[in-house]
């Protein structure tokens, strides 16, 4: 009996993708091929096999009742490569990662992501930390960190992730109540939200450049309400407290229900978000895969 010669790789991954979906363009799509170049491989495959795989149409292709055969053997194969690739490239990665990240960028954009990160690694622990305040991360506090402002962050490895947009953000519910929702007279009118924790470099964060916008005169004595933190000033906006200078990065949510709206503008921040570590943490497994994940989640992030 003669033995038959194992069909090359790249013959059998152009079959089992256009087995799968369907189209030798979808299956060119995929693999970053051509659809000749896909038709090419298949043709050769068939060749090897002396079978014919698909059945070729004026729209399209189908199978063959040996080609989907083939195919259920073949995509179990390639599973279990899939499978045993993933789990080589985890190796070092299963294990406890501290992050320590502002409270608000935990609540708002991290945690409804959270579980995208635990499906691709299912073996990583990972603790977070809401804070603002910048670690040494030599005392184990954290391994790693997110940080909002100007990346100047001396001894410490760092890596701008995203940039941010700052516009004034109404309730939804107040604009419905009232018959003017001009941007002035609710700047005159309403209550102003402040996050007690914004610095005097963030000059779209704070009101007066706002009023300028609008042409409203700015006072001091204009009635305020101060948060310690962006999450809880974000929170009492969108119960109807009043007027709020939000982050598009924690807002989005609430803009995409409705709770809360811009009624100016949206303006491109002088801050950023920064990813911080220790210089000896950067080659950690861990720390490498956190910010595979992270930096992949913000490609698919998109500002105003």
């Amino acid at each position: 009996m003669s033995k038959i010669t194992f069909p090359p790789l790249n013959t059998l991954r152009a079959f089992e993708t256009a087995a799968r979906l369907g189209s030798f363009a979808a299956a060119a799509q995929e693999l970053s091929l051509t659809p000749a170049a896909v038709s090419h491989r298949i043709k050769e495959l068939e060749g090897r096999l002396d079978i014919a795989l698909f059945i070729r149409q004026p729209r399209g292709v189908i199978l063959t009742e040996s080609g989907r055969r083939y195919h259920g053997r073949l995509a179990t194969v390639f599973t279990q490569i899939e499978q045993a690739t993933k789990e080589l490239r985890q190796q070092g990665v299963d294990g406890p990662l501290t992050l320590s990240a502002p409270h608000s960028f935990i609540h708002y954009w991290l945690i409804p992501r959270l579980a995208n990160l635990k499906a691709l690694y299912p073996g990583l622990q990972i603790k977070l930390r809401g804070e603002s305040e910048l670690l040494s991360f030599r005392d184990n506090q954290a391994d790693i960190g997110i940080r909002f402002g100007t990346g100047d962050y001396p001894n410490l490895h760092t890596e701008q992730l995203m940039g941010d947009a700052v516009a004034v953000l109404a309730p939804t519910m107040l604009i419905s109540s009232l018959s003017d929702v001009r941007s002035e007279s609710l700047l005159q009118t309403q209550l102003l939200l402040e996050d007690s924790t914004i610095q005097p470099s963030e000059p779209w964060n704070t009101w007066q450049p706002w009023f300028r916008e609008a042409g409203v005169e700015w006072h001091s004595s204009l009635q305020k309400l101060q948060f310690s933190d962006s999450s809880l000033t974000l929170a009492a906006c969108a119960e109807g407290l009043g007027l709020y200078i939000g982050r598009y990065s924690i807002a989005r949510r609430l803009l995409q229900n409705r709770k809360v709206q811009a009624i100016m503008p949206w303006r491109s921040h002088e801050f950023a978000y920064y990813l911080v570590s220790h210089p000896a943490e950067v080659e950690n497994p861990r720390v490498r895969a956190f910010k595979q994940w992270l930096s992949e989640e913000i490609r698919n992030f998109q500002m105003p």
